[in-house]
């Protein structure tokens, strides 16, 4: 079964979902400056969470050669990442050992989840944004790339980001 999304392309409902709830997650992470941490950390909990289910259901194969150009700017990159790292004070440093980093080191490596929700909202805007300007070709390209990155890059990252909220979200520490 397929459906349009607003340039009235067909792309099938799982690939519609994913989309849907990309935008809103790009959404919360735009408008989150004056949320209170706890709330900030269940509503990114509950999409980051569906970003991960729905991109399990995206089946059909999107293979596409092309290129598309970021829309996310570095100064878009920074609000994102600095009013993320404001929102959650001292929870937006964690220690991970899911890392490249750690490779290299017998120690956790210190990140933080403002850069993670960052790297994701520069992938899932980008995406959008293309998405947003409705040419096929470059639609497709663009799931390709994403649907790559999702198995190298952001799956883990979003992971990473999931876990240092979970605490948050679920107030085991209060970091409000």
């Amino acid at each position: 079964m397929t459906e349009s999304i607003d340039t009235g392309l067909p792309y099938p409902k799982s690939v519609i979902e994913f989309l849907t709830v990309s935008a809103e997650f790009c959404k919360l992470m735009e408008t989150c400056a004056q949320t209170e941490a706890s709330d900030f950390a269940k509503q990114a909990s509950i999409l980051l969470t569906m970003l991960y289910l729905k991109v399990q259901f995206i089946s059909e194969d999107f293979d596409s050669e092309g290129f598309n150009e970021d829309f996310v700017t570095e100064e878009d990159y920074n609000f994102v990442r600095q009013n993320v790292s404001t929102v959650l004070g001292p929870a937006d440093d964690y220690l991970t050992t899911n890392v490249e980093d750690f490779k290299f080191s017998d120690q956790p490596v210190l990140h933080t989840v403002s850069e993670d929700l960052a790297d994701l909202y520069q992938v899932m805007r980008n995406l959008i944004e293309v998405v947003r300007n409705g040419y096929e070709d470059a639609i497709r390209a663009a799931l390709s790339d994403t649907l790559e990155q999702y198995r190298y890059f952001w799956g883990r990252v979003l992971l990473n980001a999931l876990t240092a909220l979970h605490p948050v979200a679920t107030q085991e520490e209060s970091f409000d």
